[in-house]
């Protein structure tokens, strides 16, 4: 039976298990963001996504009216059980309450799975505009979070806002200081000049990545996409610059995927 459901493409017990990856994000009721978005990229990626959930959003693509905060015990509780029975590979984090939280969720995540990759899209700020955080001075906070993971993954605002707002001139120093404790994504979505250009910090190098895919419409929750997307390569053993030039390519055309500001996720 096993072997005619093979022949047919329906995976059976012999067929090759997909990696495992874990999202820990925030319900969009919209699926444009958050877990439901995340999932669906690692569905996209051919990997197994787990989710578990940090906050309850009451949002549309366009408006965001209010969010329940879960705790650090509700959220670990939800991680541990398939910690606990799976090999998660990688693990992206996104919206979550503080950052005490946040190192407490990372510790354990470091604790019982030593070898995970862990990529943190720090969310400030809703795409609708409501305000989540206002980490000024991060680095100080989160030191202890990034000296325990493999990726930081903010926005040009969100880098001003946690380097302490000291000016759009001073982000890739700050960027390649923040670089010391684990490497950076510098999205440049927000960019004026070489808009959509990420720039890599990656120890004492750093990368520049463009893209040849013109993106002609903004989309609700294209930063948890691109980090979902790392996330996905990562798990399945992408080195870290690689992984981030395929997300950008596949964020890309979540961009383009339709005039809306709820994209499509296209087959990898």
């Amino acid at each position: 039976m096993i072997e005619e459901l093979e022949q047919h493409g329906i995976p059976g017990q012999g067929s090759k298990l997909r990696p495992y990856a874990m999202s820990i994000a925030g319900f969009d009721p919209s699926a444009g963001a958050g877990l439901l978005a995340d999932v669906k990229c690692f569905e996209q990626h051919r990997v197994y996504g787990f989710g578990v959930c940090t906050a309850l959003t009451v949002q549309t693509d366009t408006h965001f009216l209010k969010n329940q905060w879960l705790d650090a015990e509700q959220i670990i509780e939800q991680m541990m059980v398939l910690l606990l029975k799976f090999e998660v590979k990688a693990c992206k984090i996104g919206l979550i309450k503080n950052s005490r939280i946040l190192l407490e969720v990372v510790s354990h995540l470091r604790q019982h799975a030593p070898e995970i990759k862990i990529v943190l899209d720090p969310v400030l700020k809703a795409s609708a505009g409501y305000a989540f955080h206002d980490w000024e001075n991060g680095l100080k906070k989160l030191e202890p979070v990034l000296r325990q993971i493999d990726l930081i993954t903010p926005n040009y605002p969100e880098m001003l806002s946690l380097g302490g707002k000291s000016g759009a001139g001073q982000l890739t120093a700050i960027a390649q200081h923040w670089a010391a404790y684990c490497p950076v994504l510098l999205k440049g979505g927000h960019l004026e000049k070489n808009k959509g250009t990420d720039y890599l910090f990656e120890g004492s190098q750093h990368f520049e990545l463009k893209t040849d895919i013109l993106s002609n419409f903004q989309k609700h929750g294209s930063g948890c996409v691109l980090s979902a997307a790392i996330t996905a390569r990562l798990a399945k053993g992408d080195h870290l610059l690689q992984a981030c030039i395929s997300a950008k390519k596949y964020t890309a055309h979540f961009l383009n995927s339709n005039n809306s500001l709820l994209g499509y996720h296209y087959e990898d």
